[in-house]
């Protein structure tokens, strides 16, 4: 190949990085400001069912389980939804001592969950680009309560990452 031919294809290809990576920027800065996420957010698939669900809740001294029914459909990507949008509504009224992991306006964005067990959680704050505050012990207690409530719950999720 010469170096004329060479240059070219170089040029055509940082040319179509460059318009990949436009095209990224410019779809999460449209889903930023909408405060929405850039996908449709899912449809539930199938009948819904209801099913018991164990949601671990921070407390004075690690977490405390708080059982609850909850209405989805038995696929396991809508059990972690309904799962964390439970949690996120925080504990039943007269559940004294147990604590919302995330604080009010945190809502769910995506649910993934792959094939090898990795479930991928996005949550969204509004209005907000930096993540809630806390210290190291609240930060580490939402972080469990998320992850033990799914994974405890949906055994089809092994592993679970917060995005």
């Amino acid at each position: 190949m010469s170096r004329r031919a060479a240059g070219l294809v170089l040029g055509a290809a940082l040319l179509l990085l460059a318009a990949g990576g436009l095209t990224w920027w410019w779809v999460g800065r449209n889903a930023r400001r909408t405060g929405g996420s850039a996908a449709p957010a899912a449809v539930p698939a199938g009948p819904q069912t209801t099913f018991a669900a164990d949601l671990y809740f921070p407390a004075e001294t690690g977490l405390r389980a708080e059982r609850r029914n909850l209405v989805g459909s038995n696929t396991p990507k809508d059990r972690i939804r309904k799962i964390v949008q439970a949690l996120l509504a925080g504990p039943s009224a007269g559940r004294a001592g147990l604590a919302r992991p995330l604080p009010p306006g945190v809502e769910v964005g995506a649910v993934e969950l792959t094939p090898e067990g990795t479930a991928y959680l996005d949550l969204r704050w509004a209005e907000h680009d930096d993540p809630p505050p806390g210290g190291s012990d609240a930060e580490m207690q939402a972080v469990y309560s998320l992850v033990d409530s799914i994974a405890l719950n949906v055994p089809e999720a092994q592993r679970v990452v917060l995005l």
